[in-house]
């Protein structure tokens, strides 16, 4: 009775919410990316096994897939760790209320049985296993395959849970994920260890129904769950009291760019909001994840498909990505990003050129320092240089002056210390769709030039446009300037709203 009351309540604060079209509308738009996601994932269930048998040394699929599905847990740790946001709800009106509090944090964990973050594997692996384990092992061996894995899900997430909390006491929290990922790497690129075999034999004990098995997964995720509830408990009241100020990092100023004058103190100003901030916090992890997963792409042999030339567009959407991130992310958060105190700039001689300015050059800097980092790469011969220089003009000229141009109209208020993943405060759901439009329709082009024209004519053509953008910034920045000057009103009262 009381959890479909809770349910309730949380949909009552979502539907009278001020901004319950905007946030209905990006739902929507979310709903049906997923919806796609989800008819991909099963169609790739209905044809798993027969890839898997081929690229598989193992006699049946399902060994196949128990022989690499620890790496599947990784992706999905690292998926749910930069994507998953923990699960929320106003826990102060029910303090006073005659209510266990642990029956409210047992509320906000038993969500994660129904989050998507957990089911939208099952889309591939109830269809995989029927097909694969069935036959050979029965349909009820089947269900309980399905039932461990999906259980699996559910503990990785409560694991991420528990990590985001504790990456809000101290940063070097981040060594939790990185160190067992980093261990993995070692021991699947230094050693002869073959994991492969071990997680195979393990799945077996799956198959067979071992009872060991299953009682070591229950006492995993029951531990998991009482810490997660017990870290829930410690931190609500931290929460109720607002502890932004001592989350505040002792990052002062880069001296170096104090001698651009206000340029300089706002690219300052812009760095402190980007350490300070638990919402803008997290886009720095993303540009490294995408870096990292570049240089994976690049010298890892199973990839040599994905890094061959201009040939692939995943390759260079990639790499497009991973120089942009900062820019595309944050282009449209320009002036919202201020929106807390926008009223209080307004009221000084703060120009707003400037702030654009500084911003394109912050971002562009950051794109820079991608790009010689991608060097390494062009010097031992796994990308090319007239690529890596096509895609960093093509990111700071044309995708940067799109992404630039959403600001505009961003007149949604933003938290900087709301939580960061998942979170679409701050967005409309036109902000969204435009977003989706620079990240995807920039990269569309240059693919369909591609494959017309050839590899040569795509850089040429990349160059010359993102030269021509990139050194004509001055004129589109004061143009996207005037423009928010002629309806800054009408973004001010959105902030405030």
């Amino acid at each position: 009775m009381l959890q479909r009351q809770l349910q309730q309540h949380q949909w009552k604060a979502f539907r009278r919410n001020p901004m319950f079209e905007l946030n209905m509308g990006v739902r929507i738009f979310m709903y049906i990316s997923f919806g796609f996601l989800a008819l991909e994932f099963l169609s790739l269930g209905f044809f798993l096994d027969i890839l898997l048998l081929e690229i598989g040394t193992y006699t049946y699929a399902i060994d196949v897939f128990n022989s690499i599905v620890l790496y599947l847990f990784v992706v999905d740790f690292v998926v749910k760790f930069f994507g998953k946001t923990n699960q929320s709800m106003q826990i102060a009106p029910y303090l006073t209320l005659p209510i266990k509090r642990n029956r409210l944090y047992n509320f906000l964990l038993c969500k994660e049985f129904s989050s998507f973050w957990n089911l939208f594997w099952l889309f591939s692996i109830v269809p995989f296993a029927l097909k694969s384990i069935t036959p050979y092992f029965g349909f009820g061996t089947a269900i309980l395959y399905i039932l461990f894995f999906y259980l699996l899900c559910v503990g990785v997430s409560l694991l991420v849970n528990l990590i985001n909390n504790l990456l809000n006491r101290s940063f070097w929290f981040y060594l939790l994920p990185l160190v067992p990922i980093g261990v993995l790497c070692v021991v699947l690129f230094a050693t002869s260890i073959p994991l492969g075999d071990y997680m195979q034999q393990a799945g077996d004990l799956v198959l067979n129904d071992n009872p060991l098995l299953w009682l070591g997964l229950l006492l995993s995720l029951a531990v998991l769950w009482i810490v997660n509830r017990t870290q829930m408990q410690a931190t609500v009241y931290k929460d109720l009291q607002g502890e932004k100020i001592d989350k505040a990092s002792s990052f002062s100023s880069v001296a170096f760019l104090d001698r651009f004058g206000a340029i300089g103190d706002f690219m300052n100003l812009e760095i402190k909001l980007t350490l300070r901030s638990k919402r803008l916090k997290q886009t720095p992890l993303g540009c490294l994840f995408l870096l990292v997963y570049v240089f994976v792409i690049l010298y890892v042999d199973m990839f040599y498909a994905m890094r061959t030339g201009l040939g692939s567009y995943n390759m260079y959407f990639t790499v497009i990505m991973a120089i942009g991130m900062l820019g595309i992310t944050r282009g449209q958060l320009i002036f919202t990003m201020e929106s807390s105190f926008f009223d209080g700039l307004m009221s000084r001689k703060v120009s707003m050129y400037e702030v654009l300015k500084s911003k394109y050059l912050l971002y562009s800097a950051y794109s820079l320092l991608v790009a010689l980092l991608l060097l390494i790469p062009v010097w031992h011969g796994k990308l090319s240089l007239l690529v890596l220089v096509s895609l960093f003009f093509y990111t700071v000229g044309p995708i940067y002056f799109m992404s630039f141009q959403n600001a505009v109209y961003n007149k949604n208020y933003l938290d900087l210390f709301d939580k960061g993943t998942q979170n679409w405060k701050g967005q409309s759901g036109n902000t969204v769709v435009l977003s989706m439009v620079t990240m995807f329709v920039p990269a569309i082009l240059i693919a369909i030039i591609n494959g017309i024209f050839g590899e040569t004519a795509t850089c040429v053509f990349m160059l010359i446009v993102g030269m021509g953008f990139t050194f004509t910034s001055k004129y589109w920045l004061r143009n996207i300037y005037k423009r928010f000057e002629k309806r800054k009103y009408i973004n001010m009262e959105g902030f405030r709203s």
